[in-house]
């Protein structure tokens, strides 16, 4: 991919360095920022109950928060994150498709597709043993644009716990709370990589027939999804690649 001289590696290395703060306080509690741990109550409509079951099943009963969870294999546990930011994160990112082929002009579209790509780098990263933020910059710069950078300082705990909290209302009680939790998380990790715009379209995308149902009026969120989840996978494995 062509590199743009519009986008220097210094402004890179900024939004980066936000951006991978920003990630680190998601990964550490993902419940809070991304959701889908809620169970439903008894009186939840079937639709909602079949959704949790679904999810259940995909996600397993071992998560971060298992005591046995540094028990399991590095690629299981990449696998759950995987599974996980693509369920949440990759929806979220996917939800401008649903206005089709005119969501490619939205800029918005593209930094929620990279943001969810970004997560899941940074995700695989903290698998293997690379649990500092700012040595995920160069990870997220070379797998997200294709650009070789050094690790970035990251500010402080402080200010990436105002920059995450930023404009958001707290999420509504009911079957909607763990989506819109994600998609408000995503959103404020999309904001930090504004400033990179000029190279956001070189991401990690999905196959290209995903692509193409994502430009189709309303069913576009379903081949949005699709597409960003394709994303989030590659994303993963050109990291792990990196790693070894």
């Amino acid at each position: 991919m062509a590199r743009s001289p519009a986008v220097t590696d210094a402004q890179i290395s900024r939004a980066l360095g936000v951006y991978a703060g920003m990630v680190a306080h998601v990964l550490t509690d993902p419940q809070r920022w991304l959701g889908l741990d809620e169970d439903p109550p008894p009186s939840a409509p079937f639709p909602r109950k079949a959704f949790d079951a679904l999810k259940d099943r995909a996600l397993g009963d071992v998560t971060p928060a298992s005591a046995g969870w540094g028990g399991q294999p590095v690629q299981k546990r990449v696998d759950w994150w995987v599974t996980r930011i693509g369920i949440s994160a990759g929806l979220a990112a996917a939800t401008p498709r649903f206005a089709g082929a005119l969501s490619d002009r939205i800029p918005l579209q593209a930094a929620l597709g990279a943001s969810a790509a970004g997560l899941a780098v940074c995700a695989t990263a903290r698998e293997h043993g690379r649990t500092a933020p700012a040595d995920w910059v160069p990870l997220l710069a070379r797998v997200l644009f294709e650009r070789e950078l050094p690790p970035a300082p990251v500010p402080g705990d402080e200010e990436l716990e105002q920059e995450l909290a930023r404009d958001q209302a707290p999420a509504e009680d009911g079957a909607l709370a763990g989506a819109q939790r994600a998609a408000r998380t995503v959103w404020q990790l999309a904001r930090a990589l504004f400033g990179v715009q000029g190279l956001l379209d070189e991401r990690p995308r999905g196959s290209l027939l995903t692509r193409a149902i994502g430009k189709l009026p309303v069913v576009g969120i379903a081949g949005g999804w699709l597409d960003e989840r394709g994303g989030i996978r590659k994303a993963s494995k050109e990291t792990a690649k990196l790693l070894r």
